[in-house]
């Protein structure tokens, strides 16, 4: 809705190769915590990315409700950023059709 809100955070947990977690510092504009885990994928089949987002924007859930009317959604946000980054750790780039031929379009 036209306004921007910032954060400071502090690392609370970083287990390498298993685990980071956050939370936003005392005064920040929006209280937030997070992690992120890394976990082998059953069969040896790569590994499995799971996040965990805690996220009060200020206003409460009215802000939150109007923001998600205007495609503002924390929980979309984060499945898109994942989608990217399995992309660019899968094949090096984030695919896209552009420049790809198409068929007959009525």
């Amino acid at each position: 809705m036209g306004t921007s809100v910032q954060w400071d955070a502090e690392i609370v947990t970083d287990t390498p190769n298993r685990l980071i977690a956050w939370r936003s510092l005392p005064g920040s504009d929006v209280d937030t915590a997070g992690s992120v885990r890394f976990e082998m994928a059953p069969g040896g089949r790569g590994t499995e990315v799971r996040v965990s987002l805690k996220f009060d924007p200020p206003g409460g859930k009215l802000a939150s409700f109007v923001s998600r009317l205007f495609g503002e959604n924390p929980d979309q946000t984060v499945r898109g950023d994942l989608a990217r980054f399995k992309s660019i750790i899968e094949a090096g780039e984030i695919a896209d059709t552009t420049g790809q031929p198409h068929g007959r379009r009525s």
